[in-house]
């Protein structure tokens, strides 16, 4: 776990220097030596944000520093910490800020000048310990998964929006499941992974597929998506509770179980299969989250 640390550290004075320059956040986990989701999952739980937000926190901190001490124009501020416009670092500067660009330098610079807050993460948070849950290791052959997708912000994000989107597009899904080729297993599957970054609106965003599982050689038509994905091995959690809670699942997964495991993650997308236990989602449903590893 303290090359963990160290990794985490590494990229924090990546982000010092590219504050001004851009940066995609698949290079900073690279530079770590790590896929973009087991990273994501690192960072997090090493720091307590996201990669993303805390990119975008430092940006927008440096930015209400030079906002504070120059005359620059707030146009040229804001393409200078890498926000394609005037009105996106507005919107994100309002949103961090409760004020405007313009209403800062009006108003609350001096303030700022004498109590301005350090939006760092020198002091990393220790791995959460609390749960015990073992996986089993198990081999899945090929799958083939038809259904929808949608893109959402995972719940380490401030703008996390997957409790809102995941379940609407389940609700979409399954009435159409009858009209799909037939099943292959009695499962419906859920598949998670990042979306190309020239096609992200949000640094955090993530990529679902509810679906099910189809045969070989199944072709999808509008509006249906099909994900291939290859055999592998697979951690399979078992998630007992809420919907809602699946959050600590999944942290306990990445950041405690993994690290201490002989395993890193495989890089295919994360897959959660349900069945008759998911029930109504409440309080007894349960359900198996898969992380795809392979051997340190």
């Amino acid at each position: 776990m303290h090359h963990y640390r160290q990794a985490v550290l590494r990229s924090l004075d990546a982000i010092e220097q590219c504050l001004r320059r851009p940066i995609a956040l698949h290079a900073l986990a690279r530079r770590a030596g790590f896929s973009l989701w087991h990273f994501h999952r690192i960072f997090a739980e090493q720091t307590g944000e996201s990669l993303g937000s805390y990119l975008r926190k430092r940006r927008l901190t440096a930015a209400a520093e030079d906002l504070a001490r120059t005359e620059r124009s707030v146009l040229a501020i804001a393409l200078d910490y890498q926000f394609e416009s005037h009105e996106a670092f507005t919107r994100a500067f309002k949103a961090a800020f409760d004020s405007t660009p313009s209403e800062f330098r009006r108003t609350g610079k001096l303030a700022w000048l004498r109590t301005r807050p350090e939006v760092t993460a020198t002091r990393l948070h220790t791995l959460p310990a609390r749960t015990t849950m073992k996986p089993t290791i198990l081999e899945l052959p090929a799958l083939h998964l038809l259904g929808l997708s949608a893109r959402f912000v995972p719940p380490m994000s401030p703008e996390a929006d997957n409790l809102d989107v995941v379940p609407q597009l389940y609700r979409r899904f399954c009435p159409l499941i009858p009209t799909l080729p037939p099943m292959q297993d009695k499962y419906v599957w859920g598949a998670a992974r990042f979306p190309a970054d020239k096609d992200r609106r949000h640094p955090d965003e993530r990529e679902y597929l509810a679906s099910i599982q189809v045969a070989a050689g199944s072709r999808a038509k509008p509006p249906f998506s099909l994900w291939k994905i290859p055999a592998g091995t697979y951690a399979c959690f078992t998630h007992r509770g809420p919907v809602a809670t699946f959050g600590e699942t999944m942290n306990y997964a990445f950041g405690t179980w993994l690290p201490r495991s002989k395993f890193v993650h495989g890089d295919s997308p994360n897959l959660d299969r349900q069945d008759e236990r998911f029930g109504d989602g409440g309080r007894d449903c349960e359900f198996d989250f898969l992380m795809p590893v392979r051997p340190k």
